[in-house]
C-alpha cells in the first residue's frame, strides 16, 4: 500500500518509508513532505517555545554559590538561564529535525528562522517590557540555528568535492 500527499513543488519534497514486517508481508507507506513548510513548522515550535523558556529562567531556584553576588543574581541570572536553556531546547529540535525528518537546516534557513524574527517584530510592537527577556532566548537560538546552517552546508560541500 503506497499513500502518496500531492505537492505542488516537487523538488521540494523528500520520503519517508514505514517498513511494517508482520506475517512476512510488507507494507511500505511513502509520504511526501514539503521541506519548506515543515522547516517553517520545527521554526514556529522553536519560537513557541520562548515564552515557557522565559517562565523555566525565572523559576530556577539560584545556587547558593551565587548568593553573595546578589547584582549579578538579580540582573543576568534568569537571562542566563534563559538563554542556556534556549540553545539546548533548539539544538533539539535541529536534531530531532535532522534525524526523524531528514531535513538540513542549510536547506531552508529562512523558513527556519522568520517565526523567530517575527515574533522578536512581535513582541517589539506589542509588548516593550518582554522584549529583553524574550531577547535572551531568541538570540541564542538564532545562532544555534545559523551556525547549524552553516556546517550542514559545509559538510554537503566536502562531500560533493570529496
Amino acid at each position: 500500500m503506497v499513500v502518496f500527499i500531492n505537492n505542488l513543488i516537487k523538488n521540494q519534497t523528500c520520503y519517508i518509508k514505514i517498513e511494517n514486517n508482520k506475517n512476512k508481508d510488507r507494507v511500505v507507506l511513502l509520504f511526501k513532505i514539503n521541506k519548506k513548510l515543515w522547516s517553517f513548522n520545527f521554526g514556529c515550535i522553536i519560537a513557541g517555545s520562548f515564552v515557557w523558556l522565559v517562565s523555566v529562567g525565572m523559576k530556577v531556584p539560584v545556587p547558593e554559590m551565587l548568593y553573595p553576588h546578589t547584582e549579578f543574581v538579580l540582573d543576568y541570572y534568569s537571562g542566563l538561564v534563559t538563554a542556556v536553556a534556549a540553545g539546548m531546547l533548539t539544538l533539539l529540535v535541529l536534531i530531532i529535525m535532522g534525524k526523524a525528518f531528514k531535513l538540513c537546516t542549510s536547506e531552508h534557513t529562512f523558513w527556519l528562522i522568520l517565526p523567530t524574527l517575527s515574533f522578536l517584530a512581535l513582541t517589539m510592537i506589542a509588548s516593550h517590557s518582554m522584549l529583553i527577556s524574550i531577547a535572551y532566548a531568541a538570540i541564542p537560538a538564532i545562532m544555534v540555528m545559523s551556525v547549524s546552517a552553516v556546517y550542514c552546508r559545509l559538510s554537503k560541500i566536502k562531500s560533493l568535492k570529496g
